[in-house]
């Protein structure tokens, strides 16, 4: 109590001495002594020898190649009437009305007074972004080598960075950016300020290091490569393993051939200890612009359905270069308002009044006639997984991405729990209905989840394809 008691007689003296802007003077000049000190003897650091790692990658989720063709059920079969009466009416979950559309930031345009800071724009998924950094950002690169690192290093961290840092920050909250959309942020900066990747790629690294982030620069084949930990388990990008994590070595494109080995140092910067993050599920990213729809036609108890479906060209452009990563992040991303109100829309009033077996059936019928089946190997020449906007804009489909949306639909639009089935070569779903439903099912942490494939052709609830049958499964919560 004494100690509290002096502390804040001896801040009142201070302020109201007059003697308080000094004191506040002195506690920053210490401050950024010691952030001096650090960066000081990080770059030292970087000085020292590095050491060569090997990368490797894992190419696929999948041991065996995904069937070229799928089977079809010829004819629809008829869910006996007292099959539906068993089976209670569901209750549809409330749409939004129309689509939220999500405007930019307001950015407020303010001259640049001090002489040492200039702006700098770009263009990021039609959002033009304006950011204010310290003139003095350039620096040499003299050659590919630890030595040329560490001079970078030490040019950047005599930059006033603060301010820059914060508008990154205001732009990933106003955006809802997860940590991948950051990273092609910063990197897209990056590009403008240095037309060249390796200068970009330090700057990127330097910037992130100041965020908090668990992240590295190598070289390899006289090239200058970023690398990260990642809260997800990445595909088809190559990593390297050091204290037990995994960094990946990140490229705007998303994917990357093996590089062999790569050279980087061991020490980490201290406090940057954050693992990016490409959840996506706690809201959707905010740069849905470019409204884009499609025409989807299915078939559904001998009764033919046409409905629209949109989505944001944009968030399809963001798309393309995400990396391949776990199938849960797929399934539990948050969708845009385009295609929540399309979609859902459409398709609520389709399933309104039915029983929960005849409305998981129309979902079933919806995916697996409206759009067209292609593996990802004869489309892309890759694998890729869709979120659900993909299926609009993409020619065709396979397995993950149909079990995917038909996820979706079931969840957002009857309520009902679906898991995902991964085989060796195949990913379908199962849906934990409120009634026993005959057919293929199984017990699953005390629940009952009857198998729905949305790539069997006109296949019901119940119905496993033919060459899956009594076959192993990896279960997707």
């Amino acid at each position: 109590m004494l100690k509290i008691a002096l502390s804040v007689a001896f801040f009142c003296s201070l302020t109201f001495g007059g003697e308080y802007e000094e004191w506040l003077k002195k506690q920053n000049n210490n401050y950024t002594q010691y952030k001096k000190s650090i960066d000081d003897e990080f770059r030292d650091m970087l000085k020292k020898d590095w050491e060569s790692f090997q990368t490797s990658m894992t190419p696929t989720i999948y041991k065996e190649p995904k069937p070229k063709e799928i089977p079809m059920v010829k004819k629809e079969v008829e869910v006996p009437k007292e099959v539906i009466k068993k089976s209670p009416i569901v209750e549809v979950k409330k749409i939004d009305e129309k689509p939220i559309i999500v405007e930019k930031p307001k950015v407020i345009e303010k001259p640049i007074k001090d002489p040492n800071f200039t702006n700098i724009k770009i263009d990021f998924y039609s959002q033009k972004l304006d950011f204010t950094i310290d003139k003095s950002y350039q620096f040499s690169l003299q050659s590919i080598s630890n030595d040329s690192i560490s001079d970078s290093w030490d040019k950047l961290s005599k930059l006033e960075f603060s301010n820059f840092i914060d508008e990154i920050k205001k732009y990933k909250n106003s955006f809802a950016l997860n940590d991948w959309a950051l990273y092609l942020m910063i990197n897209k900066i990056a590009n403008e300020l240095y037309n060249d990747q390796d200068k970009a790629n330090i700057f990127t690294w330097y910037t992130l290091v100041k965020m908090g982030y668990d992240v590295k620069v190598g070289y390899s084949k006289n090239e200058i490569y970023l690398m990260a930990t990642v809260e997800q388990s990445l595909y088809q990008i190559p990593f390297f393993s050091l204290d037990q994590k995994r960094y990946y070595i990140l490229t705007p494109k998303g994917r990357l051939n093996n590089l062999g080995a790569i050279y980087t140092y061991e020490a980490n910067y201290p406090n940057a200890k954050n693992q990016l993050s490409f959840d996506m599920n706690s809201k959707a990213i905010a740069i849905y612009t470019n409204e884009k729809t499609k025409l989807l036609s299915f078939q559904d108890n001998n009764q033919k359905y046409k409905i629209n479906g949109s989505y944001s060209q944009d968030l399809i452009d963001f798309y393309k270069t995400f990396p391949q990563s776990e199938y849960q992040l797929y399934f539990n991303s948050q969708k845009s308002p385009f295609i929540n109100n399309s979609l859902l829309r459409s398709l609520k009033s389709l399933v309104e009044g039915k029983s929960e077996i005849e409305a998981v059936n129309l979902l079933l019928h919806f995916v697996q006639n409206g759009f067209s089946y292609k593996t990802d190997d004869e489309q892309f020449r890759y694998e890729k997984v869709f979120f659900p906007e993909e299926l609009l804009y993409y020619p065709y489909s396979d397995c993950e991405d149909r079990s995917i949306i038909f996820s979706y639909l079931v969840e957002n639009l009857l309520g009902l729990d679906v898991v995902g089935l991964k085989f060796e070569d195949h990913l379908a779903t199962a849906v934990n209905f409120s009634s026993r439903i005959d057919g293929d099912s199984f017990l699953f942490e005390g629940k009952r989840y009857t198998i729905s494939d949305p790539t069997y052709i006109n296949a019901n609830a119940g119905m496993t394809m033919p060459q899956y049958k009594n076959k192993q499964f990896e279960i997707i919560k």
